[in-house]
């Protein structure tokens, strides 16, 4: 029984592990202002709203300070010194569904490096025997998974994001509060659909990249001990 307690908690991170690094790398996003800022200039938004750059990162950072506190949408825009009227009711009604999964993510986040965490701390009261190749299994394990999820966000994003972005709305917001009129709301206007294509990727190609740094310190770590990575 003893034996299989490191096989078994190589299982339990190589799911976990992929869980926490993409709601950290999702999380980082959704509360960096300046990624906004970027996306808004690329594709000029600003005279389709009607607000100055820099009104419009006012409401940037009052968003962010909306995911990451209590306050209603625009109480937080308006503390940040923002116009707290920019958006509209049904706005600001999907920005509060977006909010719960933004926090789902933090949660998420939070379980998964606890428990990651525990696991690896009990690997390394054992490192002189299988911890360390524990550690290095599970890190290359998680890695493959989390690159293989990462390849297909890629590819399902250049065949057909747009099909991809109304099936996800669909399926997790059970309302259409997220179905904005363009023409009006500035909230669409603000983050067009060529944003959000270029956020996916960004997502995608973070996640691949920190998977990356992590499956070379496993295989790094695992080099020392392969006749111990094939026993274990």
């Amino acid at each position: 029984m003893v034996r299989w307690i490191p096989r078994i908690g190589i299982a339990i991170c190589a799911i976990l592990i992929p869980l926490a690094t993409i709601s950290t790398v999702v999380l980082n996003l959704f509360h960096d202002s300046s990624y906004y800022h970027a996306g808004q200039v690329r594709y000029q938004v600003a005279p389709v709203t009607g607000y100055s750059q820099d009104q419009l990162d006012r409401v940037d950072d009052g968003i962010v300070r909306f995911f990451g506190g209590n306050e209603s949408l625009p109480t937080a825009i308006g503390a940040a010194g923002g116009p707290a009227d920019i958006f509209s009711e049904r706005a600001v009604l999907h920005m509060n569904d977006v909010r719960g999964v933004i926090q789902a993510f933090g949660s998420m986040q939070q379980v998964s490096l606890l428990i990651v965490g525990l696991l690896a701390l009990f690997a390394l009261i054992q490192w002189s025997k299988a911890g360390r190749i524990a550690i290095a299994r599970a890190l290359v394990y998680s890695s493959l998974v989390t690159v293989m999820l990462g390849v297909i966000a890629i590819g399902l994003t250049f065949v057909g994001f747009d099909t991809l972005f109304i099936t996800f709305h669909e399926l997790v917001f059970h309302n259409d509060y997220w179905q904005l009129d363009p023409l009006t709301d500035h909230l669409v206007q603000m983050f067009p659909f060529e944003f959000w294509f270029d956020a996916m990727l960004a997502l995608a190609l973070r996640i691949v990249l920190v998977t990356v740094v992590l499956g070379g310190l496993g295989v790094a770590l695992g080099r020392g001990g392969l006749a111990s990575w094939r026993r274990a």
